[in-house]
């Protein structure tokens, strides 16, 4: 909260481009009424002062450049575009630079050397996207695997650029919304809904997941992230039951990122390693892997345990979409997409298995599941392309902020309605 004093005291919360940045300026007016009460004013005065500020910053010049930023725990990768948004959108990629987070105490200092750039100071942005690997709430992220806080509200106050944090799987939902058909692979084939809901996961290191809602605010998807990869895992069959009970005796639960992903793929292989369910050769169970070593034995080597792992993963991956077009209707589609998915595609549309998970013919929602889109994304730089669409989406909204600066600091000097001051 911060207080001002003018012809009247008054006390008013500082709007945050967390949640600005979504919201028409009628929304922006309907907060500053708070000051027109404080000063004992008219609605209709005040909100006649306040449009003119809008309109006036409305009217200011844009230079169409945006900055993104992909944010890890090693490295904290910058971007600079140059966006012609008068016709049809066409980025120019100005300047891109990866800085290790190793070198920097805050992201701050990361900040910093990056706008110490000539290209910086050159061509300044006029609004930010950063993608974290992190939790992200209030415009806030906690870096997972870094000690950095990221504060995007505070940022826009202290450098004066509007600047918005996503997760970085939100940032891969926003991607979604602007790929084309070259950039995915059609696996359920049925028409998708103009705007109905769509769901993202994502199979990497890890597995992300994301909600797509239409939203006629801005005329567009907003992206919901999600941390259901960590719901509690359900398994199809004796022996997804068998590896279920061999990760809780690992780790002490089962959770569908324990074995939907990366990671996950190793505890399948290990758990075949172990149970040999299929009673193979003990010469066949000795070679321990990594994540990239059994998705090279399946896909490059025709190693015959690392195709049971993949294949056993990919059809809990396959459940684990169709679970989420049954929870979200997601009549839009879902979308699978992370690294792994253009590694595998082959064996994706080779086996089946995975799209017969998701149709799961025993299920009561069979005929539902029919009904919905499943798409395998191979765009290389999804949370890129999703991280600039949200900046530019900060770009093309008008940056109330500076409306609500320009009036409540008129309102401070008691001059609001003298003239020239709106």
């Amino acid at each position: 909260m911060s207080e001002f004093h003018g012809s009247g005291s008054f006390t008013l919360s500082r709007p945050s481009v967390g949640s600005w940045h979504h919201k028409k300026s009628n929304l922006y007016k309907e907060t500053l009424l708070e000051v027109a009460s404080s000063l004992q004013i008219s609605a209709d005065d005040f909100n006649a002062a306040a449009d003119a500020v809008v309109e006036r910053h409305q009217g200011e010049e844009q230079k169409d450049v945006l900055l993104t930023a992909d944010i890890g725990g090693t490295n904290c990768r910058f971007s600079l575009w140059q966006a012609n948004i008068k016709v049809d959108v066409v980025y120019d990629e100005i300047f891109t630079k990866t800085y290790p987070t190793s070198e920097y105490t805050t992201f701050e200092d990361a900040f910093e050397a990056m706008m110490a750039e000539p290209v910086y100071r050159e061509s300044p942005p006029e609004s930010a996207a950063l993608a974290c690997a992190g939790f992200v709430q209030d415009n806030i992220c906690d870096m997972t695997n870094l000690s950095w806080k990221i504060d995007g509200d505070a940022l826009t106050e202290k450098y004066g650029l509007r600047i918005a944090v996503l997760n970085d799987f939100e940032a891969a939902g926003y991607g979604i919304t602007i790929i084309s058909e070259k950039d995915y692979v059609i696996l359920n084939d049925v028409p998708a809904a103009p705007q109905g809901p769509r769901a993202v996961l994502g199979p990497g290191t890890g597995l992300g997941e994301a909600q797509l809602i239409w939203d006629d605010r801005f005329e567009g998807y907003k992206v919901y992230a999600s941390e259901g990869a960590h719901s509690s895992f359900a398994p199809r069959g004796n022996l997804q039951r068998q590896i279920q009970a061999y990760v809780e005796e690992k780790f002490g639960y089962c959770e569908v990122e324990h074995l939907a992903c990366g990671s996950g793929l190793v505890n399948i292989y290990d758990f075949l390693r172990a149970v040999n369910p299929s009673g193979r050769p003990s010469s066949q169970l000795q070679q321990e892997r990594d994540p990239p070593s059994v998705g090279k034995g399946a896909m490059l080597e025709g190693d015959e345990l690392c195709l049971e792992a993949a294949d056993l993963m990919l059809q809990i991956l396959g459940a684990e979409a169709s679970h989420m077009g049954v929870r979200l209707l997601s009549t839009g589609g879902v979308y699978l997409t992370g690294g792994i998915t253009p590694k595998f595609l082959e064996r994706i549309q080779k086996t089946g298995g995975l799209l017969k998970a998701f149709l799961f013919q025993e299920s009561r929602f069979h005929s539902l599941l029919k009904t919905i889109p499943l798409y395998a994304v191979t765009h290389e730089r999804l949370g890129v392309v999703g991280t600039r669409e949200y900046a530019l989406r900060l770009l093309k909204t008008p940056d109330v902020t500076k409306g609500y600066y320009a009036v409540v600091e008129a309102a401070r000097r008691g001059d609001l309605f003298k003239h020239g001051t709106v």
